[in-house]
């Protein structure tokens, strides 16, 4: 006998960037149990980012988006008042589980404002907390980092016992294997759909350089990407490699560009522009290297892209990133310096580094990341693959 319908209840308000792709994943393997229903901005439903990730399961009925909520970033009370009025309207398809993909600010607010809003539900949700900013693994001396963890741990028991959260799950390396105790240990998937064996087919199709070494930052690109110091770094070591910048440019990166001189700015490949996963995925499988010279330290979308990809990385200012990525055999971790980059890169780019990313099948790494989320119950692996 085929089980009642239930529904997943999705809460992501901020549809930029690539936070719809994992709703994407979420729905591929919760839809068989019932409707996916995705609480947004009033924006998402126009934008480049709903037809790029959600369109196809938005027109299949897999996803049903709800778009309630007026900013990416509304109140806690609002949150919690619009995922209460939805399981009590929710009676054909009871609401099973809720998951906030995004919630490390609602966190901080949900244990106080959560027990009104869900009281009274005839059936209480699962609910379960995607921490995004959770360092799962810190050195003793680490202060700054602990004074992130310890504050979020204690908010997350403090949820559970006034009844209004179940699960907690926090982004680890690719390389850490942990379960976690009180936060739930989950590696963001290292998920490419192109691949660098294609190399110049890419180049050609999106008209990048077939005859330049490409060191490629892509993204959202501001100032905290260090952007200058990776074209000092190559001018310092004589590395004959051009950058590509190839995502949305902040103001101070453009009016950095605009200030250089012409035999400097020759050396970047701007593409200054919103990209779709598709030409985001193929752009990183194009270039011979990626660096990530910034101070966050915790795993980094880019960086899954480059290891599914098989293209080398070089990593400064994490040791998140840096763990990961000797484990993985996935490129060179430096010192975020200029002449330390500089070197780094020009280790990888004379290919005196062996890389082993690239051959792993892409969609095993989502089903792990999926089924930590929603519970091997809820995702049992799905033959279709998109």
């Amino acid at each position: 006998m085929k089980p009642a319908s239930t529904t997943t209840l999705v809460v992501e308000p901020d549809h930029n960037g690539h936070h719809l792709q994992s709703v994407s994943w979420i729905a591929r393997h919760a839809h068989p149990w019932g409707p996916v229903v995705v609480l947004t901005n009033r924006d998402a439903p126009s934008s480049p980012e709903l037809e790029a990730y959600l369109a196809e399961d938005v027109a299949a009925g897999r996803v049903v988006l709800e778009p309630v909520f007026d900013d990416i970033k509304p109140a806690v009370e609002e949150q919690a008042r619009v995922v209460g009025e939805y399981c009590r309207a929710a009676t054909s398809s009871p609401v099973a589980r809720v998951l906030h993909m995004d919630a490390d600010q609602a966190l901080k607010h949900w244990w106080r404002v959560a027990p009104a809003a869900l009281r009274g539900l005839a059936r209480r949700p699962q609910v379960t907390f995607m921490l995004t900013r959770y360092p799962a693994r810190l050195a003793l001396t680490d202060l700054t980092g602990w004074r992130l963890r310890v504050p979020k741990a204690v908010l997350a028991v403090v949820a559970r016992l006034r009844g209004v959260l179940d699960r907690t799950v926090g982004y680890a390396g690719r390389d850490d294997d942990a379960r976690g105790w009180i936060v739930r240990r989950v590696q963001d998937p290292a998920f490419c759909t192109a691949h660098s064996r294609d190399a110049a087919r890419w180049r050609e199709e999106y008209g990048l350089p077939l005859d330049r070494r490409l060191v490629g930052v892509f993204g959202v690109i501001y100032e905290r990407k260090n952007v200058p110091m990776l074209l000092e770094a190559l001018e310092h070591a004589d590395v004959d490699a051009d950058i590509l910048l190839a995502g949305a440019l902040s103001d101070g990166v453009r009016e950095w560009i605009d200030s250089l001189e012409p035999a400097r700015r020759a050396r970047l490949v701007v593409r200054d522009d919103y990209l779709s996963n598709e030409q985001l995925d193929r752009m990183v499988a194009a270039v011979d290297v990626v660096p990530l010279a910034l101070t966050n330290n915790g795993p980094s979308g880019i960086m899954g892209k480059a290891e599914a990809a098989g293209v080398p990385i070089v990593t400064a200012g994490s040791t998140v990133r840096e763990r990961e990525l000797r484990a993985l055999g996935a490129g060179v971790a430096c010192e975020l310096t200029v002449p330390a980059l500089g070197a780094a890169m020009e280790q990888v780019l004379e290919g005196r580094v062996p890389i082993r990313t690239g051959q792993e099948d892409r969609w095993a790494a989502v089903d792990r990341y999926t089924t930590v989320l929603l519970g091997p119950a809820v995702s049992a692996p799905v033959d279709e693959r998109r």
